[in-house]
């Protein structure tokens, strides 16, 4: 597993051909290039300028010698009815489809993409949530066909009543297995299963060689905020073991931006080092024999 970093531990205060650079002075050699971040300035672009965009950040990554691994797609909401500002269902199926294209020119092999409960009011049953589900990430089918690229579908954490489903390991290799088709996965987010009290162990085992993805990220327990392993409760001793042992092929990529961009500019950097190097031990952790 290599250490990787979402570019949102700049968050907007730099370009992103700036953030790319700085992580690479870090010794990241694979990135995350998180879309939410830049979700609003995309819908205000045609496809044409966002197509130019990609091919540049991919030539930047080039030259200096660090590639892409992972995109965090664009987000339709805390439901499908209670949507982001300016998006229908219908929009933000094109705006995925265009992440999937970026992706395709960035190198990534797979976008992560969030299931969610239908409304807010939480009255859907599970096989109703599941059905809806389903029904939607079809539609993305044929993109992914036509680029290659996978979607990788995340585990989420209960958020003021919603997000009841696809908390568990179980439920989202329900979803994943449905939908059953090489290009899609699963993502597994270390902090919303903390927050959920879930068994990592179990759950990494469950879900097996469909594990595409991970989102690497600590906190409390009780809140989901996204910082360094260590600077949480979780054992990642355990955690790691069980990647190891169902031999995830993917990265260790963090999106533990408060980790590293709640510091002042001027020692950020010497942050994204020490995550790195902190990444690089969290991975190298073997559990004792006895």
């Amino acid at each position: 597993m290599k250490v990787s970093t979402s570019l949102n531990v700049f968050g907007s205060s730099i370009s992103r051909l700036e953030a790319i650079r700085r992580c690479a002075a870090a010794g990241f050699q694979v990135l995350d290039m998180n879309y939410w971040d830049l979700q609003n300035e995309m819908l205000q672009i045609c496809w044409s300028e966002e197509e130019a965009w990609a091919k540049e950040m991919r030539a930047y990554a080039d030259q200096l010698g660090v590639r892409f691994t992972q995109m965090h797609g664009p987000v339709h909401g805390g439901t499908f009815t209670n949507l982001v500002t300016g998006l229908t269902l219908d929009s933000f199926v094109g705006l995925a489809e265009r992440s999937l294209r970026s992706a395709a020119i960035l190198g990534i092999p797979w976008v992560v993409f969030h299931p969610t409960d239908i409304a807010i009011d939480g009255k859907e049953t599970y096989e109703e949530i599941l059905d809806y589900n389903l029904n939607f990430y079809r539609r993305l089918i044929p993109v992914l066909e036509e680029t290659g690229i996978g979607i990788a579908l995340e585990n989420g954490c209960s958020v003021q009543g919603y997000n009841r489903f696809f908390t568990v390991a179980e439920e989202l290799a329900q979803l994943v297995d449905a939908l059953d088709h090489r290009l899609i996965g699963a993502c597994w987010d270390t902090g919303h299963a903390h927050v959920q009290k879930v068994n990592q162990v179990s759950a990494i085992k469950m879900l097996g060689d469909r594990l595409k993805a991970t989102h690497i990220q600590d906190n409390d327990g009780v809140s989901d905020q996204h910082l360094l392993p260590y600077q949480g409760t979780i054992d990642w001793v355990e955690l790691v073991g069980a990647l190891k042992e169902i031999q995830y092929s993917g990265d260790f990529t963090y999106e533990a931006h408060n980790g590293v961009n709640k510091l002042p500019d001027g020692i950020r950097d010497a942050g994204l080092k020490y995550a790195l190097e902190l990444g690089n031990y969290v991975v190298s952790l073997e559990k004792e024999k006895g």
